[in-house]
């Protein structure tokens, strides 16, 4: 695995490179489209990778070619990993939710102004510079993935070529920053899945004021099982991405109804650590205890009101 510092060098990032957008909808998108829970949150990462690598133009800048192999490596896969081409092919999953789209067509540079806005100069209009193309090192028949939510978040907007996506207008969208992605993807106990996980949990604290949710609600919001989201739960709190604060033990046994949700909170980058620190856990009683504690709990209540009553005279 890269260390963040060589996948920094690799993709030329900078801090000017930061931003990215996404839709709130991909959350449930994905799970209504992909069964594997691992595979949602690949999917996830690998969406948000290429919009990145289009928004910021690096085709025409990282030395090596931005091609599935190359992505399959950021993204913590073996480039020879077969079983996730269903989702990333030519007319493959992803495809079909109009998410990407095969294209030969790339933009090598960008330029953003007040007037025009986001501009993007692409390959085809430099054919006739026919040493520069050649500097690119491209193949003939290279072809990248075209973010389409980037740039239309529905077939109407596309027919329309009204320009509502992600990279225009950030209503229902969700901001990660990209050094996040790096983070996760140079920490092997993170990856993909710690990335998703961290993102839905972003998606949501900026809406909110801290994102109130139990392990159930986060199960069926994200699609991943109980036991691997306790794992990454732990580990975005180990690296402290996220932090999590309880009002009550956790009760073994104790009815649904009953159970209170916890608060998540996410840290920005700079408070990320490489290094696993310690951090408070949830306590732990039986049912058996938290019903004796229950009803002393009451117990004590009613004594407080008998206190409170008035006292009869015993003249």
């Amino acid at each position: 695995m890269m260390t963040y510092t060589e996948m920094e060098q690799i993709l030329q990032f900078n801090d000017y490179e930061s931003k990215i957008f996404m839709p709130n909808e991909i959350f449930s998108d994905l799970q209504n489209n992909i069964d594997n829970p691992s595979h949602i949150a690949f999917a996830y990462s690998y969406i948000y990778f290429v919009t990145w690598a289009y928004r910021y133009a690096k085709y025409g800048i990282v030395n090596e070619l931005i091609d599935q192999k190359f992505i399959k490596r950021i993204l913590g896969y073996n480039e020879n990993y077969k079983k996730l081409d269903y989702l990333i092919k030519q007319n493959g999953i992803l495809e079909q939710m109009d998410y990407i789209r095969t294209t030969k067509d790339f933009p090598i540079s960008y330029s953003y102004d007040e007037i025009d806005g986001l501009q993007f100069q692409y390959v085809d209009d430099f054919q006739e510079y026919t040493e520069y193309i050649k500097a690119l090192n491209v193949p003939k028949n290279f072809k990248i993935k075209f973010p389409i939510k980037a740039f239309y978040r529905d077939k109407e907007s596309e027919e329309d070529n009204y320009e509502n996506g992600t990279f225009f207008d950030v209503e229902r969208t969700h901001l990660v920053p990209f050094e996040a992605f790096l983070f996760c993807m140079t920490n092997d106990d993170l990856g993909c899945t710690g990335f998703y996980l961290y993102a839905f949990l972003r998606s949501k604290a900026q809406i909110f004021d801290g994102y109130d949710a139990s392990i159930e609600k986060l199960i069926e919001h994200t699609g991943i099982p109980e036991r691997t989201l306790y794992r990454y739960l732990d580990a975005l709190k180990k690296h402290n991405m996220i932090q999590c604060y309880f009002d009550k033990e956790f009760i073994a046994g104790l009815p649904k109804e009953e159970r209170r949700a916890n608060t998540y909170y996410v840290n920005e980058d700079h408070l990320f650590s490489d290094t696993v620190r310690p951090y408070k856990k949830r306590g732990f009683k039986t049912l058996k205890q938290y019903e004796w504690d229950k009803l002393l709990e009451e117990e004590m209540q009613v004594q407080q009101q008998m206190e409170f009553l008035p006292q009869k005279n015993e003249n």
